[in-house]
């Protein structure tokens, strides 16, 4: 294991990036006070946790602008969790949306077509979109929208969207998502398509679902949503019965097929399965 301290945001402004705050900065802080933030490669979300912050400490700078400075393990093929930093805590998912359904995105990456069009799927899904993180510091640098759904029950996943959305509005959505995906000003760079879905069990044992799309096409997106979801009802039962007790499990979905990518467990260390294969 590898300790490192690292400053991850300063009130300085930077051009074409939303200011960080003070504010921002002590709610970040307190995040971490409570619980364990998974540490990412690039912030992109399809890759492993390649560590875990543990602490942070807010610091005043010689010009009078602040800094967050936070204490991270990186994980390696010996990772061994440091005894008495962290084992009262459980790792935390951040930048999920509250209620039934949430939209979450980073608006600075956005042009106004897109943002539009992000009103749409508000309208259809009758939800705010919400432009930061729970903390208020941004993190993303790809394209991602991230749509959250909650109180989903093991089993009928499926089910409840069926009664939640009908087929016009699947067909509604699967348009606008399609355009919002079209751009080809986005090709520079992966483009993400995000479905965190809280499901849990009888025994009241909860996993976040995450389903990535990367830059998905309008039958991807249409196949997601009339099977995709029923095949999801399907493959989860092994991760539940799981003597690992994962907290999150991350899985690819593209032409029409599941791929799990990994999972993280309660202490935010990640399991890269044996075999990822899903069929759908």
């Amino acid at each position: 294991m590898t300790r490192r301290c690292i400053r991850i945001a300063t009130t300085y402004i930077v051009p074409d990036h939303q200011a960080v705050t003070i504010d921002d900065m002590k709610r970040h802080l307190r995040t971490i006070d409570h619980v364990i933030v998974p540490v990412y490669s690039v912030h992109d979300p399809r890759l492993p946790p390649i560590g875990r912050v543990v602490s942070g400490v807010i610091v005043e700078l010689n010009d009078g602008e602040y800094a967050l400075d936070v204490n991270v393990e990186l994980f390696d093929s010996e990772f061994i969790p440091d005894c008495g930093i962290s084992l009262d805590k459980r790792v935390v998912m951040l930048n999920k949306p509250l209620g039934k359904y949430g939209i979450w995105c980073n608006l600075t990456l956005m042009t106004p077509e897109k943002i539009c069009l992000l009103r749409e799927i508000s309208e259809i899904l009758k939800t705010p979109v919400s432009s930061g993180s729970s903390t208020g510091i941004y993190q993303e640098e790809l394209f991602m929208v991230i749509i959250g759904i909650r109180a989903l029950r093991f089993g009928y996943i499926a089910d409840t969207f069926s009664r939640w959305l009908d087929c016009e509005k699947v067909q509604q959505l699967t348009r606008i998502f399609t355009r919002l995906y079209r751009d080809p000003g986005d090709k520079q760079s992966d483009s993400l398509l995000i479905f965190d879905l809280d499901v849990t069990d009888r025994q009241k044992r909860a996993l976040l679902i995450e389903v990535i799309m990367t830059n998905p096409s309008g039958k991807a997106i249409e196949s997601f949503f009339t099977v995709g979801l029923g095949e999801l009802d399907r493959i989860l039962p092994p991760f539940y019965l799981s003597r690992l007790h994962p907290k999150k499990i991350v899985i690819n979905y593209s032409d029409c097929r599941f791929r799990v990518l990994y999972a993280i467990q309660d202490q935010g260390i990640p399991m890269i399965p044996r075999s990822v294969s899903l069929h759908g």
